[in-house]
């Protein structure tokens, strides 16, 4: 227990995933940029471009209202994304190379992993879901029924909590190797999730400050012709939301190395 006292840094689990950034430029501008670029296209396909977020833009672009379309927009979306990070761990952390073959090759873990993904956003968005649970309830005369609900429904906002000790066996899913049990997992971080929790936290921090950063540069510093505009905003919010993901990942990786 010592020894994993020693190891674990709230310093370095904020830099280490930055400067993990940082030092694979190269891969960042192969992998990110490209990756960029597609889901641009898929924006502009799909009709939900960074334009159709401001009102006032939305007539001189093309925007689709459609529910249908934009649940199929997120789901091919997420999946790229899974599949970008999935990569981006190959290349700066396992050193694979990247080429075509390797994409033919990986199709099923990046199946694989966007379930995973999927199934890791809605646990984390699970206390919204108990959120909206409990406000839209119709309070029941009995207070136990009304306890029992309570009680069962409330669940859902300590799930992220929970999680945060568990982000290490996403590391070791990318990197094909077992899970860590319930058991094995819960003593390493014993007594570090508060650590985890504010480490964590100041990331999310610097990640929600560099996306409202660059939204609100998109938002002001418009131009024409809008066509143009229009791909270099979503071009640019969408390397914002790569960089985001990497900072995340590149944390889970981290916390994989202080637990091990």
């Amino acid at each position: 227990m010592e020894n994993i006292e020693k190891k674990y840094s709230i310093f370095r689990a904020f830099c280490k995933p930055i400067t993990d950034l940082t030092d694979n430029c190269l891969s960042f501008l192969r992998i990110c940029l490209s990756a960029a670029f597609i889901l641009t296209v898929l924006a502009l396909v799909f009709g939900q471009p960074y334009g159709c977020t401001t009102p006032s833009f939305q007539d001189q672009t093309f925007c689709s209202n459609n529910l249908l379309v934009y649940i199929i927009y997120i789901v091919f979306k997420l999946f790229l994304i899974s599949v970008f990070l999935r990569t981006w761990y190959d290349a700066v952390y396992l050193q694979k190379n990247i080429n075509i073959s390797y994409f033919k090759l990986n199709l099923f873990r990046f199946l694989k992993l966007f379930a995973i993904f999927v199934f890791f956003i809605f646990l984390n968005l699970m206390p919204i879901l108990s959120v909206s649970l409990l406000l839209i309830r119709v309070p029941n005369p009995d207070f136990r029924i009304e306890l029992v609900y309570f009680s069962v429904v409330s669940i859902g906002l300590f799930i992220p909590f929970v999680l945060l000790r568990f982000y290490t066996n996403l590391a070791e899913y990318l990197e094909d190797l077992p899970f860590k049990n319930f058991g094995e997992v819960a003593s390493k971080t014993r007594f570090k999730l508060s650590k985890i929790f504010f480490s964590f936290s100041i990331i999310l921090a610097f990640c929600l400050f560099l996306f409202l950063t660059v939204n609100n540069a998109l938002k002001v510093y418009t131009f024409k012709p809008f066509f143009l505009y229009n791909i270099i905003a979503e071009f640019f919010f969408e390397l914002t939301v790569l960089i985001l993901s990497i900072l995340i990942i590149n944390f889970i990786r981290v916390q994989k190395e202080s637990f091990e």
